[in-house]
């Protein structure tokens, strides 16, 4: 039970351990460390003709190893830093057309470029998390 529930962590330590695995037809998920991911630069800037919001980031895994794409939690927040909205985003949502959803490199780096629908919340700051669920 142990060898199944950390597959994946076997898999990391063991990549012979792989063969095994898919020998027995058990998949071996992507790890999902959200410490080695970083939001390395992160921007909302407003559109008020539009009533929109532009959300501009850089996500970067920091991992030696592949990984699965994280979901992005966006909170708004009025001038006295209380919520407004909050939106959790998946990574099918994020990633520009074309690209792939299966793993997110090592070392690898994504831009993300979202534009939100905010009219009328008296949305004036954000935070942008990185999480696993």
């Amino acid at each position: 039970q142990l060898a199944y529930h950390f597959r994946t962590e076997v898999v990391l330590r063991l990549p012979a351990a792989a063969s095994a695995y898919s020998a027995l037809a058990i998949e071996v998920p992507l790890p999902q460390d959200a410490a080695l991911v970083s939001i390395e630069t992160s921007d909302l800037q407003s559109d008020n003709g539009r009533g929109l919001f532009v959300l501009n980031a850089t996500l970067k895994n920091r991992a030696v190893h592949a990984q699965a794409w994280p979901s992005l939690e966006l909170t708004l927040t009025d001038v006295n830093d209380k919520v407004v909205a909050r939106r959790v985003i998946g990574a099918a949502d994020y990633l520009s057309p074309g690209s792939s959803t299966a793993a997110f490199p090592a070392n690898g780096e994504t831009s993300v470029r979202l534009w939100i629908e905010a009219s009328g919340i008296g949305a004036a700051g954000y935070r942008l998390y990185i999480f696993y669920p």
